[in-house]
């Protein structure tokens, strides 16, 4: 993997978003169930994680709620 495709952070789980969902996302918004395609095994109630475009490009952190 290049510098230019790693996640900002590493160490943190990661969610997936819709292409559709990257500039509201981006600009702050909520991530909801029907937005994610795809996240990293493991992911916990109250955890903080990344949310990533498809090219794993980073958006925001945010903590999950399930």
């Amino acid at each position: 993997m290049s510098e230019r495709e790693k996640p900002y952070k590493e160490s943190m789980r990661r969610i997936v978003v819709k292409d559709s969902a990257v500039p509201f996302v981006s600009r702050g918004g909520r991530v909801f169930a029907g937005q994610i395609v795809g996240l990293d095994q493991g992911v916990e109630d109250g955890e903080l994680v990344q949310v990533v475009d498809k090219k794993n490009s980073p958006l925001s952190t945010v903590r999950v709620f399930f």
